[in-house]
């Protein structure tokens, strides 16, 4: 059994085959369907960007601060696997407006606390991590 090569497979193709017209392969007709149409505007379409009330800035000050000084700190950099340990570079908040802050390094031993360093090995840069 013999095998054509790629240039013999080249050569026997119709020139038919290789010249493409695009403008038979996409929808026309949907085009023009499209600009013929009136579009209806609503009263509902508009936004309400400029319209904040006082319980929309209570609530958003509310969010914004329940995540600072909880305990729980952002893993900086990628945490380092060394053997039976895992050490992690961790910043939290130490107020609760969240203007000071500490930078720790924390070290997960696998005889301490087995579930805490499952979960060290398996944590990865910007995660939470709870102090």
């Amino acid at each position: 059994m013999k095998f054509e090569t790629l240039e013999e497979q080249h050569a026997r193709r119709n020139e038919e085959d290789i010249e493409i017209n695009y403008e038979d392969q996409l929808p026309l007709e949907i085009e023009e369907d499209l600009k013929g149409e009136d579009h209806i505007s609503y009263d509902s379409d508009d936004t309400e960007a400029d319209t904040i009330t006082d319980e929309d800035e209570s609530e958003e000050a509310a969010a914004a601060s329940a995540g600072l000084g909880t305990g729980w700190g952002r893993i900086i950099y990628s945490p380092i696997r060394r053997g039976k340990r895992v050490e992690m570079d961790v910043c939290r908040a130490t107020n609760a407006e969240g203007t000071k802050g500490s930078f720790d390094r924390i070290i997960v031993t696998k005889s301490k606390n087995p579930t805490m360093h499952r979960q060290a090995k398996r944590s990865l840069w910007g995660d939470l991590w709870p102090l």
